[in-house]
């Protein structure tokens, strides 16, 4: 009878720990969206701000072939101690439209290398960086974007 009461709260201690492993850790708005998260991390993620620019990404405008500054959405990645991967970043609009079609990105390491996408994908390194977000075009409507990070 005690072999067995020992082995319920052995497994009633794992699965407590299983579920609290796999319960998100957090959920948090930020201006302008909402960041969530699903999944475990077992290291130490990248910290993320956002922020807006006034010197933002060349942008499109309707008839005229030159080109107007429009501000941007700064996402900036820092790494805290004991970082030791990066990430994969990538841009998604929300209704289905290839992200190049809508949205003008730019990624800068800390370094101040401008880095290109692959296939709508960035390298964020452990050093970080910062992602500029804007609308492709002036004429354009706002435009819903969900950031995807996956960690390496």
């Amino acid at each position: 009878m005690e072999k067995n009461t020992l082995r319920l709260r052995t497994l009633g201690a794992i699965a407590g720990a299983m579920v609290s492993l796999a319960t998100p850790l957090m959920a948090w708005a930020a201006a302008g969206g909402t960041i969530s998260f699903s999944g475990a991390i077992v290291a130490p993620q990248l910290r993320m701000t956002t922020g807006v620019t006034s010197a933002g990404l060349p942008v499109a405008t309707a008839g005229a072939q030159a080109r107007r500054m429009e501000p941007a959405l700064t996402l900036t990645f820092d790494a805290p101690p004991g970082v030791a991967a990066g990430a994969d970043v990538s841009l998604q609009v929300n209704d289905g439209v290839p992200p190049r079609n809508l949205v003008a990105a730019r990624f800068v390491d800390n370094g101040g290398r401008p880095a290109t996408a692959r296939n709508g994908h960035y390298q964020v390194g452990r050093n970080g960086g910062v992602l500029s977000v804007s609308p492709a075009r002036a004429d354009t409507p706002d435009t819903r974007v969900t950031v995807v990070v996956s960690y390496e």
